[in-house]
């Protein structure tokens, strides 16, 4: 049903690279010592958590809103959902058909979410290892990574079908309204599962 979705979402790996490079900075406040910050974020996987900013601009993760950070939903947009030949346009039908949660609204697949969240590791690795001016995006090198997210969310949604649910069409509402808002104006899954309120997540 949504293998052909599925399909293409790997296509997009350089340029969700090169993009989330661009951002990463800028949205964790990475600030000058960017090295030892990005190392902080890539170590618990919390990277790809929604965050809040206190008065210290310190970036610190909503425990219970995964993979909803602001540069998560820029990058699908831009990714995905750009253009009347990208996925999102392409396909629209499809996110309708997967949706199984009560109240019918379209989700994003596990594999977007999963390479999305892949290519800020990928931005922040860059930046632990002081942005050397060669840096690949190879399946080899970050497969591990994808792999790790895809299982974190087929475990929510066999544990927690309801919120897993509910999260995907949640992202995927994010993205439509980004989309609107800019016609109008223009280290292990335990430890990472173990980090994420699950309590805490709308049903």
């Amino acid at each position: 049903m949504h293998l052909q979705v599925k399909a293409r979402v790997p296509l997009f790996r350089g340029d969700l690279k090169d993009n989330a490079c661009n951002q990463v900075t800028a949205y964790l406040r990475l600030g000058s010592d960017s090295t030892a910050s990005a190392k902080l974020f890539i170590d618990n996987h919390s990277y790809h958590y929604s965050m809040q900013f206190g008065d210290n601009d310190v970036p610190k993760p909503v425990r219970n809103k995964p993979y909803q950070g602001d540069i998560m939903v820029h990058l699908m947009k831009g990714r995905y959902f750009n253009g009347l030949k990208s996925v999102g346009v392409v396909f629209a039908h499809k996110f309708t058909e997967i949706a199984k949660n009560k109240a019918e609204r379209p989700e994003v697949l596990i594999p977007m979410v999963a390479l999305t969240s892949t290519s800020v590791y990928a931005a922040l690795f860059w930046k632990a290892q002081g942005s050397p001016p060669k840096f690949n995006f190879t399946g080899n090198q970050f497969s591990e990574v994808y792999v790790f997210h895809v299982q974190f969310l087929e475990d929510l949604k066999k544990n927690a079908p309801q919120k897993f649910h509910k999260l995907m069409a949640d992202i995927f509402a994010a993205i439509d309204g980004l989309t609107h808002t800019k016609k109008a104006g223009t280290d292990s899954k335990t430890d990472a599962l173990a980090f994420l309120d699950l309590d805490g997540m709308d049903e």
